[in-house]
C-alpha cells in the first residue's frame, strides 16, 4: 500500500507521529530519523549514511553492539532501555525488522516520551471518554 503515497505524504505522515523514529539498515547504517528539526538526539544531516557506532558514545558501544548482535541473529526481537533525567522519562525501543522471509533489514528505534504522554493525559482527564463495547 506505500506505493500509493507520495514521498511528500509519507514524510508528512512520520512526522505527525507523537513519537520519534529511527532506522538503521542491515549494514548498521543510520539512514532515516523523523522530526529532523525536533530530534531529542540531535540529528544533523550529516550523520545519515554513517556507521551508528560513530553517532554514540563510546562508553555506550559495547551495550549497541550487544543489541545489535542479538537483533540480527533473531535472539531478540527487541530490546530498551529507559532514559531520565531534565524532568524527562523516555523510553527508547528497538525493533528488528525483518522481510516476509525473516531475513534482518535492519533495526526501527523509537523514543516515547513519557512525561508529555503524561501530562496531556492529565490535560485531558475531564475529555469525554468512549468505552468499547
Amino acid at each position: 500500500m506505500i506505493e500509493h503515497l507520495t514521498a511528500e505524504q509519507l514524510e508528512a505522515l512520520m512526522d505527525a507521529l507523537p513519537i520519534e523514529i529511527v532506522f538503521v539498515d542491515e549494514d548498521d547504517r543510520l539512514r532515516y530519523w523523523n522530526k529532523p528539526e525536533t530530534r531529542s538526539g540531535g540529528g544533523r544531516s550529516d550523520m545519515l549514511g554513517r556507521d551508528i557506532r560513530q553517532c554514540h558514545k563510546p562508553e555506550s558501544l559495547p551495550r549497541l553492539e550487544q543489541m545489535l548482535d542479538d537483533l540480527k541473529t533473531g535472539r531478540k526481537n527487541e530490546d530498551e532501555f529507559w532514559i531520565e533525567g531534565l524532568g524527562n522519562r523516555i523510553m527508547n525501543r528497538f525493533l528488528a525488522v525483518r522481510d516476509k522471509s525473516g531475513r534482518y533489514l535492519g533495526v526501527l528505534e523509537y523514543l516515547l516520551d513519557f512525561t508529555a504522554a503524561e501530562q496531556l493525559a492529565e490535560s485531558k482527564k475531564d475529555s469525554p471518554v468512549f468505552r468499547a463495547r
